[in-house]
């Protein structure tokens, strides 16, 4: 018994391991499935509160204390969105989550980007130690990209690094860093346009007019014409040197040109909102017509529910009043079977005392009423049969009759096992064992086997299935019929066999 309970208490263990594991892995994948959700909607600027949430609910399914990859990522774009949302303190905070969870994961692309991000924290708070932290993971980055030959980080740190000098009034190491990212290889014409445009900057704030001039048409020649923003920018740069060498008419024109840019840029950017909110319109009304669709569904799924139930319900309670019926009339039945065999019963008894009497004067005569005659043995017979009518009606209610049915459809001929088929005769026995006897009574010479396949044949088998059930051959069945043909009588034949 000790050995049975240890077995039993070491599955139970087992169970309840690989049950967590599962658990775990479901939310492992959900989560992985808000992440990706959240990175998508992150790219769509009037999303980025959804795509906080799903990200938010993302991390709220892993395991902070166990750092994955996976973590790291949360971690980083969470603060990209409050980093693209001005929103500096919960960026960092979110960056150092994801540079601490970095101390146990070995992935060199993931370091550069958390750098960037940490980096990226930093600059957008305007306080001088923060820009020299921003700084130091900027030239960890820088440093890393190098080592790994991140052509493109290698790039974008350099640019940051400007970008950072520059607020800080470091013009001159600023233009140093942004022509130490202009002499990497494989530059691409957005490269070029950002590097002449960072140049323009510098030279702007060294009041250098001349060569920001230069700088700037650099940077026209790689821009593409529906930059508007960055077009308009350029040209009121390029007015602002204009007018300092005292270029008035090129001013003007350079005016101009900035304004009208200028508009093209806010024409555009109504446009982006209404497309915006026309999309996301579109989005809520879509969801407002699924959830819609979801809830006629639901009733209707409800009420088809309740019908099916109400019919179930309405299925058991007539099945119920037929068997109470069928139990009445089983039980009247056999209250007129009982009357009808006391009076045979007492004819017979007079017959034999008036037999016994030697003379007959002291014997009871028999009457019309006792006498017992063809007609009353006949409708004695006939309450025998309505009575295996009855228990037939009744056996059609147990689950034993539904597997017969379903024997009926087998393509496999072989025989039942014994665990299989006894509990079946058991269940016909059981139901018919009165009816059965009575039946051995009034022909004797009937066997056990020919009247379980007379009763096989009368709740609805044929011979392929009593062969199954009975483990007899057919042929064999078929001479127990003939049998019992000549052992009964017409009626009874009819009735068993269905005739």
């Amino acid at each position: 018994m000790r050995i049975k309970s240890n077995k039993i208490v070491f599955w139970g263990v087992v169970s309840l391991f690989l049950l967590v594991l599962s658990s775990c892995g479901n939310k492992m994948q959900e989560a992985e499935t808000l992440y990706r959700e959240g990175v998508r909607a992150a790219k769509t600027p009037d999303s980025l509160n959804e795509a906080a949430e799903m990200l938010l609910h993302s991390l709220s399914l892993q395991n902070e204390e166990e750092p994955t990859e996976l973590l790291v990522k949360t971690y980083e774009s969470i603060s990209r969105i409050y980093w693209n949302q001005d929103y500096p303190t919960k960026s960092l905070l979110y960056a150092r989550m994801s540079l601490k969870a970095m101390e146990h994961i070995d992935n060199d692309s993931l370091l550069v980007n958390v750098y960037n991000r940490v980096a990226s924290s930093y600059y957008l708070s305007d306080l001088k130690d923060k820009n020299d932290s921003a700084i130091v993971y900027f030239d960890k980055m820088l440093e890393l990209a190098i080592a790994t030959k991140d052509t493109r980080n290698i790039i974008n740190a350099y640019n940051n690094l400007g970008a950072v000098f520059i607020l800080q009034g470091k013009t001159d190491e600023a233009l140093k860093m942004f022509r130490r990212s202009h002499e990497v290889p494989d530059q691409l014409q957005q490269d070029n346009a950002l590097y002449y445009y960072n140049c323009s900057r510098c030279y702007e704030n060294k009041n250098m007019w001349d060569s920001c001039i230069v700088a700037i048409r650099h940077s026209l020649a790689y821009y593409k014409s529906t930059n508007y923003s960055a077009l308009s920018k350029l040209y009121r740069r390029l007015y602002n040197a204009e007018k300092h060498l005292r270029h008035l008419d090129q001013a003007c024109l350079f005016a101009d040109s900035a304004m009208e840019y200028s508009d093209r840029s806010i024409e555009e950017q109504q446009r982006e909102d209404i497309r915006s909110v026309t999309e996301r319109y579109q989005h809520e009304k879509y969801v407002d017509n699924l959830r819609l669709q979801r809830t006629h569904w639901l009733i209707v799924l409800l009420v088809v529910v309740v019908v099916f139930g109400l019919l179930f319900l309405g299925m058991m309670f007539r099945n119920k009043h037929r068997m109470i019926g069928l139990q009445r009339r089983m039980e009247a039945l056999n209250l007129r079977v009982v009357r009808e065999e006391a009076r045979k019963h007492a004819s017979a008894n007079i017959q034999h005392s008036v037999s016994a009497s030697e003379e007959g004067e002291d014997a009871q005569q028999p009457t019309e009423e006792n006498e017992w005659t063809e007609e009353k043995e006949e409708n004695l017979s006939a309450l025998y049969l309505e009575q295996f009518k009855v228990s037939k009606e009744i056996f059609q209610a147990r689950p034993a009759y539904s597997k017969i049915r379903q024997l009926r459809y087998h393509t496999d001929k072989n025989y039942l096992p014994d665990e299989e088929r006894l509990p079946l005769i058991d269940s016909i026995l059981e139901v018919f064992i009165d009816q059965l006897q009575k039946l051995v009574a009034s022909y004797p010479e009937l066997t056990e086997d020919e009247c379980i396949y007379a009763l096989l044949i009368f709740v609805g088998c044929n011979n392929a299935t009593a062969s199954i059930i009975t483990k007899t051959s057919e042929a064999t069945l078929r001479k127990r019929r003939s049998r019992f043909k000549q052992k009964t009588s017409e009626q009874v034949f009819n009735l068993f066999m269905g005739v």
